[in-house]
């Protein structure tokens, strides 16, 4: 039985986090219908059945649930446009902004969540770079004479040289068809050679059955003016992998990076920049380290610590990197077998959590809030009925419609459907996850 099915602890964190997600979404419609005079017949601390009313305040009941994962709001004439002063009947003006609040509220906890994390830890990136680091036996690549080692350069002519997306992409738009791969084996340059990307490789391989070097890098957030960092080209938004000596050892953090140079004043360390999706140049930047370096400049005029002053940003291009991932994501779909953790539902999440809390602890775990804050928002916003952009989809229709409102009737059986499908699709989504868990497998694949 998976060790997971019998931590106490880890059902308690995701059974707190799930109802911080919920309760700060249905805050968010609470406080906006409150404030533009929707009156709001219940706020539920958990989901029924009722434990304990303890408190009404106005026409509001303010009650503790039974199943503490979250809460919930009734308005006054929620379903019905007939009871006056209802939800139901409000104009298209005052029912959007309630609706929204809930994603508005999610959206918000993600965001400052992210600044909090942003500021107590290093800028980490994840660098992949398309270097052979290994070949599964008896795969495409191996049989294409591909060794670990080899640089691939090129798919089709295009050049995907320490590009990751751009190869991840080109061999899954393939998959099944022959490819020319350009290959580069320490200062020579191999005749094209070619391999047919797998449509469904085994677990682990991927099209190829490659293993592609990768390294932890961290993110510039400043450069001095007039520091050794801005002599050699490095700016802002960079990520950085510092090499410190022969073997590949990298520096992990700021701290790090100052105790290093002032501990080897007059020698030098290799830079490899990070831009714009790929790694610039052919070779490592050489930066040589100041006979008179000192504690405030041992850094040499690279931040790469977030500050105080820096979280807010952070914390905002942490948000847009994967709200900007969506499309492609989204794309992903019309393409190739997906992995086995692309959807993952309530199993999924709690067994997910429990492997955060494992190998990251607190810190981790407040940014997976944030994620699933995240998630939860976009999730709400998709046009599908019962979600609250299923709704927005009407409220937009009947604005279109000159106000004319459409039958509460058809609305409500639209909405009935699209709850039968989302339960149907949890239903097949737990199953999978289930399945993954008794099998002991990893949510995020990591050994």
């Amino acid at each position: 039985m998976p060790e997971f099915l019998n931590s106490a602890t880890t059902l308690i964190i995701f059974a707190l986090m799930l109802g911080v997600l919920v309760f700060v979404h249905e805050l968010g419609h609470f406080a906006v219908a409150k404030r533009l005079g929707i009156p709001v017949l219940e706020f539920g601390f958990g989901f029924p059945p009722r434990l304990w009313r303890f408190m009404k305040r106005g026409e509001t009941e303010y009650t503790l649930n039974w199943i503490p994962l979250g809460g919930f709001v009734r308005l006054l004439g929620e379903e019905d446009p007939r009871v006056p002063g209802g939800f139901a009947s409000a104009k298209p003006s005052v029912r959007a902004p309630v609706l929204l609040a809930g994603v508005t509220m999610n959206l918000l906890l993600a965001y400052v969540v992210f600044c909090i994390t942003a500021l107590f830890s290093p800028p980490y990136a994840q660098i992949q770079t398309t270097k052979v680091v290994a070949v599964a036996p008896s795969s495409p690549a191996a049989e294409a004479g591909i060794r670990a080692g080899d640089h691939i350069v090129a798919v089709n002519g295009a050049n995907v040289k320490d590009n990751f997306p751009l190869l991840s992409q080109t061999l899954r738009d393939n998959a099944g068809q022959s490819v020319s791969l350009a290959i580069q084996r320490g200062a020579r340059a191999l005749d094209p050679i070619r391999a047919t990307p797998r449509v469904s490789p085994p677990r682990g391989e991927g099209p190829l059955g490659i293993a592609l070097t990768s390294y932890l890098g961290l993110r510039v957030m400043g450069v001095d003016a007039g520091s050794v960092a801005e002599s050699v080209g490095v700016r802002a938004g960079d990520v950085l992998v510092f090499f410190v000596d022969p073997k590949g050892r990298t520096l992990k953090d700021q701290n790090e990076l100052a105790q290093y140079t002032q501990t080897n004043r007059g020698l030098k360390v290799e830079w490899h920049v990070y831009r714009d999706g790929q790694l610039l140049g052919n070779a490592p930047l050489i930066v040589p380290i100041p006979e008179t370096v000192t504690p405030e400049n041992a850094t040499l005029g690279a931040r790469v610590q977030v500050s105080v002053l820096d979280a807010p940003l952070a914390g905002a291009q942490g948000l847009w990197r994967i709200v900007a991932s969506i499309p492609a994501t989204f794309a992903q779909l019309t393409r190739g077998p997906l992995p086995d953790n692309s959807f993952i539902g309530v199993v999924g999440i709690a067994q997910a959590t429990g492997e955060v809390a494992e190998r990251g602890g607190a810190l981790a775990l407040l940014e997976w809030l944030g994620l699933l804050s995240l998630n939860l928002a976009i999730v709400n916003l998709l046009p599908f009925p019962a979600l609250d952009g299923g709704r927005l989809v009407f409220v937009a229709l009947e604005w279109l419609r000159g106000g004319k409102k459409i039958d509460p009737q058809k609305e409500g059986m639209v909405h009935l459907v699209g709850i039968a499908v989302l339960l149907g699709m949890m239903l097949i989504v737990t199953f999978f996850d289930v399945q993954r868990l008794l099998a002991g497998r990893s949510i995020f694949n990591l050994p």
